[in-house]
């Protein structure tokens, strides 16, 4: 059967106790992430996370890849390209333009006096408060209630619960992390490591496991997000 297309939405994170993640060295301004996608043992895709910081400013980018050829005769290509501009930990900007096989949806956000203005293939409309995004590059976003799909800009208030250590395969190895459940929304297990950097995700496609994991861990994520 053909994966469901929109279970993809989540690629690219509890009653939890994650305020006092430690702060990266302040000269840590910028880092990359590589990652590979997989379904089931399969290498479909991959994707990237880059983090830059200017003084209270952090600037991410995502790129995300994925081709599926099931006997040549089904043919399924996707890809996401996000920029997310956060200032002190809240969103002020994002353009994310998606190629969904074909149809096109996106997500564009400014922050404005009137709190976030989403225009999305989903949702048009103000997001209130301090809302995270499907990126993941962070357990600070475990915190947060509201969560933006940056597929298409919907809104919704996921379940989120630390499920407990689980070793999750990457480019490193069996890497000892911790897993937390998203439900509502999306449906995905996150990793993070003990430094709390993201390693992967990984989540159902009709009965197969998807995987999005670490291939090259570069430069530490979190030390450029805490600043």
């Amino acid at each position: 059967m053909f994966p469901d297309r929109r279970q993809f939405l989540a690629l690219t994170g509890a009653s939890l106790t994650i305020a006092s993640l430690p702060a990266g060295p302040a000269s840590a301004s910028a880092a990359t992430r590589q990652f590979d996608v997989f379904l089931g043992r399969k290498k479909v895709g991959s994707s990237s996370v880059s983090l830059s910081r200017s003084g209270s400013r952090v600037e991410a980018e995502i790129e995300v890849n994925l081709h599926l050829s099931i006997l040549g005769l089904i043919n399924f290509t996707y890809h996401l390209s996000n920029r997310e501009s956060w200032r002190d930990g809240v969103l002020q900007e994002m353009r994310s333009r998606t190629n969904n096989n074909g149809p096109i949806e996106y997500a564009n956000a400014t922050r404005t006096g009137r709190g976030l203005e989403m225009d999305g293939s989903a949702y048009q409309g103000i997001i209130e408060g301090n809302p995270a995004t499907t990126s993941y590059f962070t357990p600070d976003f475990l915190e947060r209630r509201t969560w933006i799909n940056t597929q298409n800009g919907a809104v919704f208030t996921p379940s989120i619960g630390r499920v407990g250590a689980a070793d999750f395969a990457t480019g490193e190895g069996s890497t000892p992390c911790t897993r937390y459940a998203i439900r509502g929304g999306v449906n995905s297990d996150l990793y993070y490591d003990s430094n709390y950097e993201w390693m992967g995700s990984s989540f159902s496609v009709a009965g197969r496991t998807a995987r999005i994991a670490m291939s090259s861990r570069g430069g530490s994520l979190n030390s450029v997000w805490r600043g």
